[in-house]
């Protein structure tokens, strides 16, 4: 797979609730290129679409929307929140993601930094860094989610307050993302 994507940080996890949101907003408070990071969270789940949220795009496969409230629990809130730019929640099954990411690619200039809450997105491309979050004790892992584990740059941890990795340790350079000694 040749489809490199050096400004994309990609978090996926074991399941659902196993803190990926919460790592991601760690990270967002952490780094310095805020002004002009942007997080995406594609979800394979559909319900309904807040009316708070702006419509970027729909098919009948997809959905993309703009948040653009820092009140609220969602996870979209509070990536914008914690100090995101810009921030897209997209429902959309596997098969569409190819879609999802060519869109992405058109309006995102190639050296902005993005930070990427998808497990299927790593099936068509390698990011910068891709972390694979986890919940202590956790034995209902998602099937796909051990394979994604195996091709994961950092496997993280979390306890239910805290992970056992800093997120002060990642940077995003001209060179992409990397975790620093």
């Amino acid at each position: 797979m040749n489809n490199i994507r050096k400004n994309i940080l990609l978090i996926a996890g074991t399941g659902r609730n196993v803190g990926k949101t919460l790592f991601a907003c760690q990270l967002i408070n952490n780094l310095k290129c805020k002004s002009n990071l942007i997080c995406i969270k594609i979800s394979p789940h559909f319900h309904k679409i807040s009316d708070k949220l702006e419509l970027i795009k729909e098919t009948a496969d997809y959905v993309i929307t703009k948040e653009y409230s820092k009140k609220g629990n969602k996870d979209s809130n509070r990536l914008f929140r914690a100090g995101s730019k810009e921030v897209y929640y997209v429902q959309g099954k596997d098969d569409t993601l190819p879609d999802i990411l060519s869109y992405f690619e058109k309006v995102i200039p190639p050296e902005n930094p993005i930070i990427c809450e998808s497990g299927g997105l790593r099936d068509l491309i390698v990011p910068g860094l891709f972390l694979m979050i986890d919940k202590k004790n956790n034995n209902q892992i998602k099937s796909r989610a051990i394979k994604y584990k195996q091709l994961a740059d950092k496997k993280i941890e979390f306890n239910g307050e805290k992970f056992d990795f800093d997120s002060n340790k990642i940077a995003f350079t001209e060179n992409g993302w990397l975790i620093k000694n």
